[in-house]
């Protein structure tokens, strides 16, 4: 029987997954030397850049290493600092753990070099090179795993007193440019949260200081709730301020909770940091080579432990799309218990009780924030149209208390929309077009008690507000009667088809009131239009697309001696359609709804039996095909325009109004 000893060892394999492979987030990774600054008990740290060498030098002012710190603690993978130090020499509760954050240096740098002297010691030097490392990789000795040996380097005395020098060369895909620089200097600002005089923690990036100014998005806040003691307000100078009391909106919230994250004064965890939201989804967007704002990071220990925690939410309509912000956990980091941190140290395990906790307690918040957000914006949305449009507060203040009321929702919904300003007139003006309209046909009081807080249902609502201007707006509404008038009067199909032929494409108000703006696609119009030649149309100029308000149509004129079967119709459309949607998915645009149209001087034979006609109708309806005649369409349209004439003179009042909404310059 064997008498040798089961042993487990480790491979030099595993530094491909705990560094060389690890990291892809240039900013994460010099955010791991800057917290080994940090635990050395470093006042300064300064990285610069060499653009001409392609290399980059942190430095930094801390207790630094002697050789025998070298090799017992920077170069062991694995080091865990905490089981030997709960704090540094001064106090400081240390932000490593798990002794592998120096290997992420290897994710954008081949080749890293370490100089190092601790006070009353000699320098050290050294250089590891991650060619070696993977060479050293594939020869390794499966019976025998062998430690790999840095490369020793001179040590330049007067090179520093204490601290430590680390100069990574050979980068890789880290082209280094303005805008990479400045924007490292953002996103360095961004991972921490000890960095200035305040914690004698100072970094330096060029020799310029990163301060809590380069983070570059507290001038975004439009409102802002805090946790904690410190006052994160006097960093946003744009916060909006209560129409009231002029005071600002920036709201203290309760920063302690239970183990179901509901808000409790002696609650075991406590949290600190805001929560803000911007004025516009779009001002949080990424640009260039910044990154994406639309996050609320978790910061532990001073530094970002979760990049993105807001993902975990999904509340309704579109608020989250606001939201920014930056929570304090550092419970998540307790010494005595287990570390949640992943390999990577970007995120956080998410099964831990700790961090369900924290997502209870966030879900509470963000629910109530969405509840107040939107009372603030709704009230906010009234008082900016007033403020901006003495046309708008001239039209409130003379309606009734049951259309203000609906008025307001309509405000409060362009402020949810996050709607640049120089677009907001004409969403006011179609506010008043459809308050007029609605209370035309007295349905304000259900209206009323409708909440339009989603921006997305309200842009729905509005989709028909080209039939609403047009029923307002009487000469343009007499100028359209007239047209029908004309087509009505001429019998002759053949000369109908003629005049259709020219006229319907570039006014399918004819087909539908809805259907105002159908010509402002030229380019995907022809695009479409090309694709629909391919079916099987060979170019015919009585088939066209256009692209409505409402989403995609395409419409064909049959001549009209024909008299074509419903199934001919719709095998014929569907392939069009089908055609239109493989076009649009392959081209990346949006999918919305595709309506087709198809003309006819004779309705198919079958046709002549009432019902029969009902059940191809109502077959054809889920498709979004229609089958109208020649005749039916001028009768429908003329019906249609015919019932939006009503007083001249309050129309005409109506249109003034509507005019200088649209056209004040604020």
């Amino acid at each position: 029987m064997s008498t040798s000893k089961y042993r487990m060892s480790i491979s030099l394999n595993v530094l491909h997954h705990l560094g060389l492979k690890l990291y892809s987030n240039r900013p994460a990774v010099l955010a791991e030397v800057i917290a080994n600054a940090w635990d050395a008990d470093a006042h300064e740290v300064r990285i610069s850049i060499d653009s001409d060498r392609s290399s980059i030098t942190i430095s930094d002012d801390g207790c630094g290493m002697n050789r025998d710190d070298i090799n017992a603690r920077y170069l062991v993978v694995g080091y865990r600092k905490r089981k030997h130090e709960s704090k540094t020499p001064n106090g400081r509760p240390p932000m490593g753990r798990k002794g592998i954050g120096k290997l992420s240096l290897f994710s954008i740098a081949k080749r890293v070099q370490v100089y190092s002297r601790k006070a009353g010691h000699d320098g050290e030097a050294l250089e590891l090179d991650s060619c070696k490392i993977e060479s050293a990789i594939e020869n390794e000795n499966r019976s025998q795993v062998m430690p790999y040996e840095p490369e020793p380097l001179e040590f330049d005395k007067t090179a520093l007193e204490h601290g430590t020098i680390i100069k990574i060369s050979n980068l890789k895909n880290f082209p280094i440019t303005k805008t990479v620089i400045d924007g490292l200097r953002k996103r360095i600002s961004r991972r921490f949260g000890i960095i200035g005089a305040k914690n004698k923690f100072r970094v330096y990036i060029d020799d310029k200081e990163v301060t809590l100014s380069d983070r570059d998005y507290f001038h975004k806040a439009r409102f802002l709730f805090q946790y904690g003691d410190h006052d994160y307000s006097q960093y946003c100078n744009k916060l909006d301020t209560d129409s009231e009391n002029r005071k600002r909106l920036f709201f203290p919230r309760d920063n302690r909770f239970d183990s179901n994250g509901c808000p409790d004064p002696s609650g075991e965890f406590q949290v600190g940091g805001w929560i803000a939201i911007a004025r516009r989804s779009n001002d949080l967007d990424g640009k260039g080579d910044d990154e994406n704002l639309n996050r609320i990071t978790v910061m532990v220990r001073g530094k970002v432990a979760q990049e993105d925690i807001l993902q975990e939410f999904r509340l309704g309509g579109m608020i989250t799309k606001f939201m920014y912000g930056e929570i304090r956990a550092d419970f998540l980091d307790d010494d005595e218990k287990e570390d949640i941190a992943t390999s990577g140290r970007q995120s956080i395990s998410e099964d831990d009780p700790r961090y369900q906790s924290l997502k209870a307690f966030l879900a509470k918040e963000l629910r109530y924030i969405w509840i107040k957000t939107n009372k603030l914006k709704d009230r906010r949305g009234l008082q900016i149209a007033q403020e901006s449009n003495p046309h708008v507060k001239q039209w409130y203040q003379g309606l009734t208390e049951a259309t203000r009321e609906l008025a307001k929702k309509f405000f409060g919904a362009i402020e949810k929309s996050g709607i640049d300003d120089g677009y907001k007139n004409d969403l006011y003006a179609n506010t008043v077009l459809a308050v007029k309209h609605l209370s035309l046909r007295k349905t304000i009081d259900q209206l009323s008690k409708v909440t339009i807080s989603d921006v997305t249902h309200f842009l729905e609502h509005l989709t028909d507000l080209s039939s609403i201007e047009a029923a307002q707006y009487h000469e343009i509404v007499e100028g359209r009667l007239e047209i029908v008038r004309k087509l009505k009067e001429n019998a002759d199909h053949n000369v109908l088809e003629r005049v259709l032929q020219e006229c319907i494409f570039e006014n399918l108000w004819l087909l539908d009131p809805g259907w105002e703006r159908a010509t402002q696609y030229a380019k995907m119009e022809e695009s479409v239009k090309t694709v629909i030649d391919g079916v099987e149309s060979k170019g015919r100029i009585d088939i066209r697309y256009r692209r409505v308000m409402a989403g995609h149509v395409i419409i064909e004129l049959k001549r009209p001696d024909v008299q074509p079967k419903k199934t001919q119709v719709e095998e014929q459309v569907k392939n069009y359609m089908l055609a239109v949607r493989n076009y649009m998915r392959d081209n990346n645009q949006p999918v919305e709804p595709l309506n087709a149209v198809c003309i006819v001087g004779r309705v198919p034979r079958a046709w002549k039996d009432p019902s029969e006609r009902k059940r191809d109708e109502e077959s054809l309806r889920p498709h979004s095909i229609r089958i109208i005649t020649y005749e039916e369409l001028i009768n429908n349209a003329y019906s249609a325009y015919s019932k939006f004439i009503s007083a001249s003179e309050e129309l005409r009042s109506l249109r003034d109004l509507i005019d200088k909404i649209r056209s004040h310059a604020g």
